[in-house]
């Protein structure tokens, strides 16, 4: 698209323009005061017979400006926003001002077109925001093609209203004109000549101010961020597309906060918000300061764009992503929290990587979201888009997997340090597509990355209280099931509700469920993971820390989580055996849970040596192969009911 003209550079032009008419005027009304004073009374009650409806016009269209700001405000910052209150106070005052149009001199058919365009308007207005609540499935140019059509009413009857006061204008003109007549012709031609380009130029300068002014405004919402004041996508659309046709070599990175979905959950979308412009306001100085001649973008809700001036490579590119990686060792303020954040990057290089824009932009953002071994930044290679083609793929059968009830659980014994007594168990769910079970590695991220683990999650939860509701129905000794519960799932309100029902529909007695969450979920805000455990604990389960070792938790917040379990990560115990210093994490963790009056459970058992150092060292359950694979509910029940004692 071409980028409109500085409005600010046009106003001031007119200003010029204005300033020297009106030192005309005023020179030409002084040698004519003395005798055209009467005169000039005349005119000067003609204006004002004519001020109220020249208000009431500039009122009107003011109004009508109003609204459609807020959807430009809704389009740029690609939020819905709760607009209806004050969108139907602009209403009513547009209604308002052509009725009182109507009562001064607005005819019938004038008012039922005025009428006619602010319900065009609405009906663009209303599908734009139903385009708008669709969120990720959102058409960006069927809300451009609604915008659009938005702005061209209020155009229409711009124009309109503009023609309607130049008439106001020349009518106060011939009206001034006739009220002249027994003055003398010299008084009337200079006096005439002067109250003329006064008013005129007075109403023209009025008109098209405001109508400049808008015209700033739409512009500056059209193409800069509101929160960060960056140039939005369509500038760096448009600077990408005149790199690639100036045949520029360069590079394009896409930054994504990391856990900013997290923050907004926690604080609210306003810390995020302060939380964006931020990491924007470092990102600018840093560039600054070293000298880098790059543009910097705001791309979309959680990412920002980088585009490099001048002609750059992989080389350039790759220093530059190491060097923003060094934000993650900044503590950025806001308010009184102090919060550490770090950069996903993902980098493609023009015209390599792509012949167009939008080839360039989703190439870049196709790095940004492929896996990686610990970097930060990735360069875009062609496998990726196979990668997120299958993603997609994986996506979309996932959600007819929930249709048509394709999961399953296996279940893993817990078994005493003997080995001999089972004491619990463990829910893993599978996925059984066309007669083969998928590997959880193969859909869990891509559930957990579409928001569908939470569903999935709530199917896995209720299908195992309902197992152990007929395991128990059918004679079986009532053993406890874990269930490993999501990040998304943990973080939603009404998360302890959801299982205080599912317990409640299936009559299952206290602590016969345990939830299992991951260290790294306990360690994230502490003082919100522990008010949603003591929630939990309220419904009647059980909580247990599942790989512990690995993350980063307290012990200080440790020792104040109502947890029951601690769950020494299957990485040590693989190692135990041949690494003294993995030898010695088992035993610490051991030894802190006595002191905490934990239970332990070790995973991934896998070799007779494994479980006599676990015995020796007292560990209070066991899990892994050594034992049982995870295995279907019916075999389970068999497997049980042939070779095993119980334990609660």
């Amino acid at each position: 698209m071409t980028k409109p003209a500085d409005p600010k550079r046009r106003a001031r032009w007119l200003l010029i323009v204005f300033v020297g008419v009106l030192i005309a005027v005023i020179t030409v009304a002084w040698m004519s005061i003395s005798s055209g004073r009467v005169v000039s009374q005349q005119a000067e009650t003609l204006a004002k017979e004519r001020i109220p409806e020249l208000r009431e016009i500039g009122a009107l269209q003011a109004a009508m400006s109003a609204r459609v700001k807020q959807l430009y405000l809704s389009y740029s910052t690609g939020e819905r926003l709760v607009w209806q209150e004050k969108y139907k106070e602009h209403a009513e005052r547009v209604h308002a001002h052509v009725d009182a149009l109507s009562q001064l001199s607005l005819s019938e058919m004038k008012r039922l077109q005025f009428l006619g365009m602010v319900q065009a308007f609405d009906l663009h207005a209303h599908r734009f925001d139903q385009e708008m609540a669709k969120g990720e499935g959102r058409s960006w140019d069927t809300l451009r093609e609604h915008l659009a059509s938005a702005q061209s009413v209020i155009d229409e009857m711009a124009v309109m209203l503009t023609m309607w006061s130049d008439e106001l204008s020349v009518a106060a003109q011939k009206d001034g004109e006739t009220a002249l007549i027994g003055v003398a012709r010299l008084t009337d031609l200079q006096l005439g000549f002067s109250v003329s380009v006064l008013l005129v130029s007075a109403f023209v300068l009025i008109a098209l101010y405001a109508r400049l002014k808008d015209q700033d405004e739409l512009y500056r919402r059209a193409y800069f961020d509101g929160v960060t004041g960056l140039p939005n996508r369509w500038l760096l659309e448009e600077e990408l597309r005149n790199k690639l046709e100036q045949k520029n070599a360069g590079f394009l990175q896409i930054l994504r906060i990391d856990r900013l979905k997290i923050v907004a959950s926690t604080y609210g979308h306003e810390t995020a918000d302060q939380l964006i412009k931020s990491t924007a306001n470092w990102l600018q100085a840093h560039l600054d300061s070293q000298g880098v001649r790059c543009g910097l973008y705001r791309l979309n809700s959680d990412s920002l764009a980088i585009i490099s001036k001048r002609n750059a490579g992989q080389v350039e590119a790759e220093y530059l992503a190491l060097d923003l990686a060094s934000i993650s060792e900044q503590s950025l303020s806001l308010g009184e929290r102090d919060l550490r954040i770090a950069l996903d990057i993902g980098i493609s290089l023009f015209p390599g990587d792509g012949g167009n824009v939008s080839c360039l932009v989703r190439n870049a953002d196709a790095a940004l979201n492929a896996k990686s071994s610990g970097a930060h930044y990735r360069f875009f290679d062609k496998r990726m888009t196979d990668e997120s083609t299958n993603w997609l793929v994986t996506e979309g059968l996932l959600r007819v997997a929930l249709e048509k009830a394709e999961f399953e659980l296996h279940y893993q014994p817990k078994q005493a340090a003997d080995g001999k007594r089972t004491q619990g168990s463990e829910a893993l769910i599978r996925w059984r597509q066309e007669g083969k079970l998928v590997s959880p590695a193969a859909f869990i991220p891509v559930a957990e990355d579409s928001g569908l683990i939470v569903p999935i999650g709530t199917w896995v939860l209720n299908e195992a209280c309902r197992q152990w509701r007929a395991w128990a129905d059918a004679g079986l000794p009532p053993l406890p099931i874990a269930v490993n519960i999501s990040a998304q799932q943990f973080q939603d309100e009404a998360f302890p509700s959801l299982v205080a029902a599912t317990l409640q529909n299936h009559a299952i007695p206290q602590g016969m469920i345990e939830l299992e969450i991951t260290e790294a979920v306990a360690a994230d805000h502490p003082e919100r993971v522990i008010a949603t455990m003591q929630e939990l604990k309220k419904t009647g389960v059980s909580l247990a820390i599942d790989d512990f070792g690995t993350g980063y938790s307290s012990l200080s917040y440790l020792k104040r989580f109502p947890i029951d379990t601690l769950k020494i990560d299957q990485a040590f115990i693989r190692t135990m055996g041949s690494s003294t210093e993995d030898a010695a994490i088992v035993n610490l963790i051991l030894s802190l849970a006595k002191a905490l009056s934990l239970k332990v459970v070790a995973e991934g058992v896998e070799i007779p040596e494994q479980q006599a150092q676990l015995a020796a060292l007292d560990c209070d359950l066991l899990q892994g192969y050594l034992f049982s694979k995870p295995i279907p509910a019916s075999d389970f029940a068999g497997w049980l009911q042939s070779s095993q004692t119980f334990t609660t």
